[in-house]
C-alpha cells in the first residue's frame, strides 16, 4: 500500500509536469521526467542525509520527499514487515482497558534494596506485566500519536523545533533508525574513584570513556535512559570486555533492565561464563545479548549491574554502553 501511495505521488502531473512549467527550457533538470520506478530506485540508494540534500535542490523535490507516503514506503522498504506494521498502524490502535488486580510478584533479584526507586519499579514491573497479568488485561503497545509528537526525543538525532510540522511517518522513521544507547560512564557507580571502579578513555569505545573494574568488593552501577522509549519489542545488550590478566567475579553478576510499563529483565552472568568469554574474545570488546523486554507504553527505563552479596573482591572487566535493538 506504501508503494503505491508513493507510485500514486511520483506519476502525479505535479511531478512531472507543474514543475517544468515554472522552469525555462535550460532549467528544466532530466530527472523531473525519469519513470517514477526509476527515481523510487534512486532514493532506495540514498542515505538519508543524501536525500536531505535532494530535498533542497528545488521545491518539487522537497514536496516529494517531505510527505508521509513516502516515509512510510520508506519504512516498508527498510525494516521487516511486522516492525514496519506496528509503527505505522498497529501502535496507534487504542486497546480496550481491562481493570485487573494483580497480587505482589517477586522480582527474582539477588541484590535487592527494598525502599529504592530502582526496586520499587521492579515490583511494579513483575506485578503488572508478567505473563498472567498481560493476559488478563489484554495489554498491548500502544501510544496515542498526540503523545507520540510531544514525548519522542531521540538519542543519536536532536529534536527539531518545528517537530509538529515534520511528517509524522519521518518522525517515526528516524526513531527506528535511532541508537538508542546509554554509556557506562553516565550511571551512577559505586566507588568510581581512582582506585576501585575507574572512569577512562578508550579509542574503541562506542562512547569515548568507559568504566574499569580494577578492585572492588561492592559491585553497583544504576542509572536511566536520557529520554522515553516508545512501546515496542527491543533486544538488550551490553558492551564489555575482560582483561587478559586475569578476571574475577565471584557468585551471579545481574544485569537489570526495568521499563516503567513494561516487563522487566534480570540476565545472570556467572564467573565461569565472564571467563569464557574472556577466553573466547581475549581483551576485546564484546558484545552480550541478554533478551528482549517489551514496552507497552512510553517509558523511563532504568538499567542495573550488581553483585554484591559475594564478599570477595573483584577485578578485570570493563563497560562500554548498554543499547536497545527495535526487534520485530
Amino acid at each position: 500500500m506504501a508503494t503505491n501511495n508513493v507510485d500514486k505521488m511520483s506519476r502525479s502531473s505535479s511531478w512531472h509536469r507543474q514543475s517544468s512549467q515554472n522552469l525555462s527550457s535550460n532549467e528544466i533538470c532530466w530527472l523531473f521526467y525519469l519513470p517514477s520506478e526509476i527515481l523510487e530506485i534512486i532514493t532506495d540508494f540514498l542515505s538519508v542525509k543524501d536525500i536531505n540534500s535532494l530535498s533542497q535542490t528545488c521545491q518539487t523535490f522537497y514536496t516529494f520527499l517531505n510527505d508521509n507516503d513516502f516515509w512510510t514506503y520508506r519504512i516498508y522498504r527498510y525494516f521487516p514487515q511486522s516492525i514496519a506494521q506496528r509503527y505505522t498502524i498497529d501502535l496507534f490502535k487504542k486497546p480496550t482497558i481491562i481493570q485487573t488486580y494483580n497480587e505482589i510478584c517477586s522480582t527474582g533479584f539477588n541484590n535487592v534494596r527494598t525502599n529504592s526507586e530502582f526496586d520499587i519499579l521492579a515490583i511494579n514491573s513483575a506485578t503488572h506485566y508478567n505473563d498472567e497479568a498481560i493476559e488478563k488485561s489484554h495489554t498491548k503497545m500502544y501510544v496515542s500519536k498526540e503523545d507520540f509528537l510531544n514525548q519522542i526525543e531521540f538519542y543519536q538525532y536532536k529534536k527539531p523545533n518545528n517537530y509538529l510540522k515534520i511528517p509524522f511517518m519521518k518522525l517515526i522513521y528516524f526513531y527506528l533508525i535511532d541508537c538508542k544507547r546509554y554509556a557506562a560512564v553516565d550511571m551512577d557507580v559505586v566507588h568510581r574513584n581512582e582506585h576501585y571502579l575507574v572512569e577512562k578513555d578508550d579509542i574503541d569505545s562506542l562512547t569515548g570513556r568507559i568504566i574499569h573494574l580494577q578492585s572492588v568488593c561492592w559491585l553497583e552501577l544504576t542509572g536511566r535512559f536520557e529520554h522515553k522509549i516508545m512501546p515496542g519489542k527491543y533486544e538488550v545488550s551490553w558492551r564489555m570486555k575482560g582483561d587478559l590478566h586475569g578476571i574475577r567475579i565471584s557468585g551471579e553478576t545481574e544485569f537489570i533492565v526495568v521499563p516503567q510499563h513494561g516487563k522487566l529483565l534480570n540476565y545472570k552472568i556467572s564467573e565461569d561464563d565472564f571467563h569464557n568469554l574472556v577466553l573466547e574474545h581475549e581483551n576485546h570488546w564484546f558484545i552480550v545479548k541478554m533478551g528482549q523486554i517489551i514496552i507497552y507504553e512510553p517509558s523511563i527505563i532504568l538499567v542495573a549491574i550488581r553483585n554484591w552479596n559475594n564478599p570477595d573482591w573483584k577485578h578485570g572487566l570493563s563497560w562500554d554502553c548498554i543499547e536497545l535493538t527495535i526487534v520485530p
